[in-house]
């Protein structure tokens, strides 16, 4: 193998550039980013950074540069031609590959339709930037739109600031962090009110209201209508692999859908998988892989752990070639903290049928919560008791065949700005 492309300068994209070298490789190594900036850690945008704790310096990913890449920034992929073997980028050029780490990531779900100036969404630095600019400026009535990790990381990031700004967060499925299940979203929702934060909760945004071209107000579907200076929306992400529709492979639900060794497959006929494509590996947010599972298939993460474990892995197997590849094995885990809660989890959690509490009283601001499937833990939550993770961390790796250390498990949760973004070690823009 003489030419590797990586395609995606996030974690994961990184990680597989430092393990392709790590492994021996000395070919040519490109990088390709559709961001100018130098690659950087996204969990600390929504708490330090937006709290202005830490600066883009400060969230560098150490050792970006240092692997001897070929670095295209500021212009994006647009294409793949899987039979010449072609990344073709937005500025008409192509890059030639032997082999490709697909690792472009997600962007934002942005609001449905036109929205006036100061409607805005968190992924990126400039985002938060943007937002920041605004705050300064003197906005003081902020609504966040959506109570996932992004929503609630910025919600306490921003009522903690001390500038007196007003937080409002809607969230119309009921109860913020939701996915967790248990009774760990009706501990952040009496932290979040305690911080101050106005919760709407059960009702769901109808659009934006402007006054001299910018936002002034949020409809909500029960008629009222929010004071807004400044709006963010914070309802999801959406994988980056547009540019890959026509390229053969498969894409389900948006992600490329890659083998238990992270080979990318192509697409199958008739419900069956296609066959993996020997030259392409899969890694972090855009992948629907056949290792990360529950009883209901293939289970997709945006936890920074997982894009450092898979960037890792997708690079040495690239190298290895099938035969001698190793399928993932990694424990999914993040952490994310706020309102003065660190929310830790490992496993699949939101898979469960049945929780327990097996630490602490429901609805305490001490607690482990173990979720099972079928009398089987899937996984695990805790609110202020992180460390007695490690324990249930092992059971699922022994319960999967693994022989591998809760600390390796479990290592790497504390970068997950949860799913999707957090602290310098969540998973929530991870």
């Amino acid at each position: 193998m003489r030419e590797v492309v990586v395609v995606g300068a996030g974690l994961a994209g990184v990680r597989a550039g430092e393990s392709l070298r790590a492994r021996g490789f000395r070919g040519a190594l490109t990088v390709v980013s559709d961001e100018v900036e130098l690659p950087y850690d996204r969990p600390p945008l929504t708490k330090q950074v937006v709290a202005g704790t830490r600066t883009a310096d400060d969230i560098r990913l150490a050792g970006a540069e240092d692997f001897g890449a070929r670095w295209i920034r500021g212009t994006g992929a647009v294409g793949l031609d899987r039979e010449r073997r072609r990344v073709r980028l937005a500025d008409g050029a192509e890059v030639p590959y032997d082999g490709l780490v697909l690792a472009t990531g997600a962007r934002a779900r942005v609001w449905p339709g036109e929205v006036p100036a100061g409607v805005l969404t968190v992924r990126g630095l400039d985002d938060v930037r943007a937002l920041r600019a605004a705050v300064d400026g003197g906005a003081r009535e902020v609504v966040v739109v959506g109570a996932g990790f992004v929503g609630v990381e910025l919600a306490s990031s921003l009522v903690g600031l001390g500038l007196g700004v007003r937080v409002t967060l809607v969230e119309p499925f009921g109860r913020p962090l939701r996915a967790l299940g248990g009774t760990v979203p009706d501990v952040v929702a009496r932290a979040a009110r305690r911080a101050g934060v106005v919760l709407r909760l059960g009702t769901g945004v109808t659009g934006f209201r402007a006054e001299g071209g910018r936002v002034a107000g949020v409809g909500l579907a029960d008629g009222g209508v929010l004071p807004a200076e400044v709006a963010v929306v914070a309802i999801g992400m959406v994988p980056a692999t547009g540019w890959l529709v026509g390229s053969g492979l498969a894409l389900p639900s948006g992600r490329v859908h890659c083998d238990e060794r992270l080979f990318a497959r192509t697409a199958g006929v008739a419900g069956v998988a296609g066959v993996p494509d020997p030259r392409i590996v899969v890694a972090g947010d855009v992948a629907w892989c056949d290792a990360v599972r529950s009883v209901d298939g293939p289970v997709p993460l945006e936890h920074w752990s997982n894009a450092a474990a898979q960037g890792e892995l997708a690079a040495r197997n690239l190298l290895a070639g099938p035969a001698a590849a190793e399928p993932y094995a990694h424990v999914p885990s993040f952490w994310t903290s706020a309102f003065g809660l660190r929310i830790k989890s490992v496993g699949l959690p939101g898979t469960g049928d049945r929780m327990v509490v097996e630490e602490g009283e429901p609805g305490a601001e001490k607690v482990v919560e173990a979720h099972y499937r079928e009398g089987r833990l899937v996984g695990a939550v805790s609110v202020n008791l992180g460390k007695r993770l490690a324990g249930y961390a092992r059971r699922l790796q022994e319960e999967r065949g693994e022989v591998t250390g809760a600390a390796g498990a479990a290592g790497g949760a504390g970068a997950a700005g949860g799913s999707g973004g957090a602290s310098a070690g969540s998973g929530a823009l991870g």
